[in-house]
């Protein structure tokens, strides 16, 4: 019989586990993969010298604070959510599938965009 109780408290407590709404105060997930990506953008960009020391003359402060605007949220916005996201890791972990397929279509697109480019490039030099 004890054994039954445990079996049931367990299987209630992951239905009201899986089942817990996301708190209004934490970033939708479509919005935290758009700010993620974004994020990730800028850390790219930032590796070009000169796009760092341009970036670096306009926004001195901090740089992802104008991706927290652009969205409407604030960095501790942006911070409670990934507290709240790192504790419901299945979540977090479908935002950053998400965001990486983002990143990855993107490259995708560049490159073909260099392709297209190159090839323009030789046929005009012909």
């Amino acid at each position: 019989m004890r054994k039954l109780v445990i079996i049931l408290i367990s299987i209630s407590s992951l239905i009201a586990c899986s089942s817990q709404k996301t708190p209004e105060y934490v970033i939708p997930k479509d919005k935290m993969i758009d700010i993620i990506v974004d994020i990730h953008m800028t850390d790219a960009m930032m590796t070009l010298v000169q796009v760092r020391k341009d970036i670096m003359k306009e926004y001195s402060s901090n740089v992802y604070d104008k991706i927290f605007t652009q969205y409407g949220y604030s960095r501790q916005d942006f911070d409670t959510s990934i507290y709240y996201y790192s504790f419901n890791i299945n979540q977090y972990d479908e935002i950053y599938k998400e965001v990486l397929s983002v990143l990855s279509e993107r490259e995708a697109l560049l490159k073909e965009e260099g392709t297209k480019a190159e090839e323009d490039s030789v046929s005009i030099g012909r």
